[in-house]
């Protein structure tokens, strides 16, 4: 959750007319349906609610999923302090494939020949998930810059332009790393998984289980 919430996630406080009372809340809204649902799984499991369900909301034509959460917000509010959630992410292995798997759902796509690439407007964020990355033996180039500050670009998606108000920064899987990338932390995106398994099938290796005993799940990393 951490990392869906660095990506497209977002924490927010609603005021209220009673004075002293904030209401305060974790959410997702996101066009992939099992991208919200397995958010609303990891809040169920966080929190230790019976059940967090996901709906489709037609003003925004995307999924969404909002719980109440003051200490997630607490912990999440932006402007986040990185230095003060590294002690979550890295708290192992599984912890580190977890918060990037949910930051390349948020930020992360794949294009028709399989190259992986993770787009955000913080450099310092990107550099963190570069060396994060680093220590799953996947390697990465980058960041650099993508899309300068005033850009007008178009979302593919609904077709409509807007201006970017940052500079926009990447960094990009290498091509020999990306089987690394499929085996530790994959998409649960299902969209994003199948052109990376369509990509990895036609290389001559064997495809993997992304939840194989391979896994850092299942077995230590050997770090560099």
């Amino acid at each position: 959750m951490i990392g869906v919430v660095l990506g497209d996630g977002y924490v927010y406080r609603r005021r209220c007319t009673i004075k002293g009372y904030n209401d305060v809340w974790i959410g997702l809204k996101a066009k992939d349906r099992e991208f919200v649902e397995e958010s609303a799984r990891c809040l169920v499991k966080i929190l230790d609610r019976r059940q967090i369900r996901p709906r489709f909301r037609d003003d925004v034509e995307k999924y969404v999923v909002e719980v109440e959460s003051k200490t997630l917000y607490e912990l999440l509010k932006k402007p986040v302090e990185l230095d003060r959630l590294k002690k979550y992410i890295e708290h192992c292995e599984r912890c580190v494939a977890a918060f990037l798997r949910g930051f390349a759902d948020s930020e992360g796509c794949v294009n028709k020949r399989g190259y992986i690439r993770i787009y955000n407007t913080n450099i310092e964020l990107l550099t963190y998930v570069k060396a994060l990355l680093k220590r799953l033996n996947i390697e990465s180039t980058g960041p650099r810059i993508h899309v300068r500050r005033g850009t007008v670009i178009r979302d593919p998606r609904t077709g409509k332009q807007y201006m970017t108000k940052k500079d926009v920064y990447v960094i990009c899987i290498r091509a020999r790393s990306i089987m690394n990338f499929y085996r530790y932390v994959g998409f649960a995106i299902r969209r994003k998984q199948r052109r990376l398994e369509e990509y990895i099938k036609r290389r001559p290796q064997p495809l993997p289980h992304p939840f194989s005993i391979q896994h850092p799940y299942t077995r230590p990393l050997i770090n560099n």
